[in-house]
């Protein structure tokens, strides 16, 4: 497996999250889900899986136990604490009137992001 078929799923899904937000914008809005939130959100956590994904990468082809260990360590702590810290500046920012169904919106989608890129990269050690 290459490393364009183990992100090609990532990369579809962030397509997929875009195509709802836009063809189904009267459906969201109706289920008081700020899409603009939304989207945000969707290159966000994209974004952070990308990154996740590079370190993950970078650690499988680590020689020792520890730079594989940082290198786990390392994505989650990053991941973690930068969704953490965007959250905490939307509450600021929005003066408390958080959209609150395109938070946990996000917040699945940072779960299936993350599920996704480790079937990626299980897949990719499986068949190395």
């Amino acid at each position: 497996m290459t490393i364009r078929k183990a992100l090609f799923p990532i990369a579809g899904l962030f397509i997929v999250v875009n195509f709802i937000c836009v063809f189904f914008y009267a459906w969201l809005t109706s289920l008081d889900v700020d899409v603009k939130i939304l989207r945000t959100g969707n290159i966000i956590v994209f974004g952070l899986t990308l990154v996740s994904f590079y370190m993950l990468y970078k650690g499988l082809k680590a020689k020792s136990t520890t730079g594989f260990l940082s290198s786990v360590y390392g994505s989650f702590i990053i991941k973690l604490v930068i969704a953490g810290i965007i959250v905490v500046v939307y509450s600021k920012a929005s003066n408390g009137n958080m959209n609150m169904p395109a938070v946990f919106a996000c917040m699945f989608l940072y779960l299936f992001y993350m599920f996704i890129e480790l079937r990626g990269l299980l897949l990719f050690v499986k068949n190395k």
